[in-house]
């Protein structure tokens, strides 16, 4: 394929080469068990809302989606391991206007990414999330935030995702 660019009043033609996208390494799967579509509900069975993790561009990332159980709160996620930086790294936007920036890897059997950012008041704080999945096919998500510089953590969230597929749409979730 070829493009027509200007560049300082001349004309270049650029023809474009498919590109063989390069084989991923085995961490780039590590968030793999994360993709499904999920009822959330808090540690105290509380109903939290639902949310839907895709592999997209090849399985070379993961888009979230969340909605809360109320409807009036919702967020998305994009997750994709960096080759470059040998990290995993999300982006997270809520309605509520938070943004989260984020990046670790997988260890000790859990996926812990964390980041900072500044409160609107100014504050710098922590964030750290932590998924672990377990054997019964559920994740457990912990959310953590720290204002001291991680001296001190306080649970945020902690929640238990549940494959959707296997509740009956008319029951409520299980507790635990």
């Amino acid at each position: 394929m070829d493009i027509r660019l200007w560049a300082g009043g001349v004309m270049l033609a650029v023809t474009l080469v498919g590109q063989v996208p390069a084989a991923s390494p085995p961490e780039a799967a590590a968030f793999d068990f994360w993709i499904g579509e999920w009822v959330v509900t808090r540690a105290d069975g509380e109903l939290a809302g639902r949310s839907r993790i895709e592999a997209i561009n090849g399985g070379k990332a993961l888009l979230e989606n969340w909605s809360s159980a109320s409807g009036n709160y919702a967020g998305k996620s994009l997750n994709a391991y960096d080759v470059v930086d040998r990290r995993w790294k999300q982006f997270w936007v809520d309605t509520s206007g938070l943004v989260l920036e984020l990046s670790g890897n997988w260890h000790e059997g859990k996926m812990v990414l964390a980041g900072q950012r500044h409160t609107a008041d100014g504050t710098l704080v922590q964030d750290r999330i932590t998924w672990t999945p377990r054997d019964d096919g559920t994740v457990r998500q912990v959310w953590e935030h720290s204002a001291d510089g991680g001296t001190t953590w306080q649970e945020w969230f902690n929640g238990i995702y549940r494959p959707a597929a296997d509740l009956d749409p008319e029951s409520e979730p299980p507790k635990g």
